[in-house]
């Protein structure tokens, strides 16, 4: 029987594999639309809430923040022209001459507006806990502004170049809707599940930018029929490019791959209601791992192991030891289920999705593995709206997850590690590790980099000790494109998944 489902894949897919279709015929003329496959359809287009890659794509296209990375990944002006420490407790930023989507001026009122929602209690803002360390903002006129801390914070300039930061225009933003953002284009309709129009910006404050006039955003939740898509010339860039079409994409006449091969990341994160309140449980998931075929079985090579606290090699964070902590040990794990009283075996839940072939692989492979320890593992795969929903919830005894590091600094590892942050549905709950928030805390405050570096060393000891997070392995994130778009560049390492924000700049000819 032709169900509902199995009628609009068929759809889809006879859409996406259809040359002349629709979407491609009004691409052609001016070329001034680009049309982009994205992943799935944003559960909402707010500012300051986290649902994902595809949801930021589609924030960074209307929204800016006060600093952003360079591809070189060095702190640059966004909104903001200007910044700097006037004392330990105050940091000064003045303005660029932007303005927001409808015309009005960008000011110190709308930057100090922004922050206060952010912060409020119930925002459910990706940045809350951090913005929570702001201790009053100063107007001192209408492009500058004064961030006073309530403690020496270090991480104010990167805090503020977060991608779920975005500057928007005071009193414009709630629950039902995103907001006056200041970026490169605006929302000019949406049908949700089906597509977004955006418009540029003729208020956008970079000169010349942006150099298209539209951008049209289908979803194809399916990850194959995202790349039929591009593929048949329906769209001209697609994003989460599928490990399994990289190579060949790469070698399609017409198309083009970009790739950052230490991009976001896999781990598992652990809800300490359970069983894995006992570190013990924990830690016997962590040394179980073959983690080497999760890169090959999953991202087909395009990756590598990640068996400690995540760190980019060229920082002067990585401690090498420390990045391999977790090696492949199952007689150790088994050891660890024995002390912890679970010798006779221990069942428990992991939540994934069905949507990310990824997160569905993952899952299946960790099943696979603990099993020969002894573990039962019961998976849990809805839809990615739906999983998200529950890991909000703390459903799940441990739960499958994938993140880039949306700072360099090293305090953005805090809320992957510290399990006594605000609960959230990327990260584990429900236990604490013994001094690592004070650790952490310490670190925050630490101007001195020589003096943070061992600091951070300690906290990444004590996490891997305690197994606060399991890692499991790098992925490359790949945006693929038709040699027609240019323009196209990725930011470094960790931070590649958020290179949307660079999309200012794409060219279609």
């Amino acid at each position: 029987m032709l169900n509902r489902r199995t009628l609009l894949q068929s759809l889809m897919a006879a859409a996406a594999m259809a040359p002349m279709s629709s979407g491609r015929l009004l691409a052609q003329g001016a070329g001034k639309r680009l049309r982009i496959g994205l992943s799935t359809y944003p559960a909402h287009f707010r500012a300051w809430v986290n649902v994902g890659y595809a949801g930021h794509l589609v924030s960074a296209l209307l929204n800016r923040g006060l600093l952003a990375y360079d591809t070189n990944g060095v702190l640059v002006g966004e909104l903001a022209k200007s910044w700097e420490r006037e004392s330990d407790l105050v940091w000064r930023f003045t303005l660029d001459d932007a303005k927001f989507n409808n015309g009005q001026p960008v000011t110190s009122a709308d930057v100090k507006w922004t922050l206060e929602k952010i912060a409020a209690e119930g925002s459910g803002a990706h940045m809350r806990e951090q913005a929570l360390q702001i201790d009053s903002i100063e107007i001192v006129d209408d492009r500058v502004f004064k961030v006073a801390t309530k403690e020496p914070s270090a991480t104010i300039p990167a805090l503020m170049a977060y991608p779920f930061l975005g500057i928007v225009a005071a009193g414009s933003t709630s629950e039902q809707d995103q907001g006056i953002g200041a970026g490169p284009y605006v929302l000019t309709s949406a049908e949700k599940g089906v597509e977004i129009l955006l418009t540029a910006s003729e208020h956008y404050f970079r000169n010349g930018l942006p150099t298209l006039k539209e951008i049209h955003i289908t979803p194809y939740a399916d990850e194959n029929l995202r790349v039929a898509a591009l593929r048949a010339g329906d769209v001209d860039l697609i994003d989460y490019v599928p490990w399994n079409a990289m190579n060949d994409i790469a070698a399609t006449p017409g198309l083009k791959l970009d790739t950052q091969a230490a991009g976001a990341f896999m781990y598992l994160s652990f809800n300490g209601s359970g069983a894995f309140g006992d570190p013990k449980l924990r830690q016997a998931v962590s040394f179980a791992l073959r983690r080497e075929e999760f890169v090959q079985a999953v991202f087909f090579g395009h990756g590598a192991p990640l068996a400690g606290v995540p760190r980019p090699s060229v920082s002067p964070f990585f401690n090498k030891e420390l990045a391999n902590f977790w090696t492949y040990d199952p007689d150790k794990a088994k050891a660890l289920l024995k002390e912890a009283g679970r010798e006779s075996g221990l069942k428990v839940s992991l939540l994934s999705t069905s949507q990310y072939t990824m997160h569905r692989d993952i899952a299946v492979l960790v099943q696979s593995q603990l099993a020969e320890i002894g573990i039962t593992v019961d998976l849990i795969l809805p839809d990615w709206a739906t999983r998200v929903t529950m890991g909000m919830r703390g459903q799940g005894d441990f739960a499958v997850q994938g993140v880039g590091m949306d700072s360099l600094d090293p305090d953005a590892t805090s809320s992957l590690v510290d399990p006594t942050r605000a609960a959230h549905y990327n990260y584990s709950r429900g236990f604490e590790v013994p001094g690592l928030s004070a650790l952490l805390a310490r670190g925050r405050s630490e101007f001195d980099e020589a003096k943070r570096v061992a600091i951070y060393a300690a906290a990444d000891r004590l996490a891997c000790e305690h197994a606060s997070f399991c890692g499991v392995s790098y992925r490359a994130t790949g945006f693929a494109r038709s040699d027609k778009v240019g323009g196209l560049e990725l930011l470094p390492d960790q931070l590649s998944p958020f290179s949307a924000n660079l999309f200012d700049r794409l060219t279609l000819s």
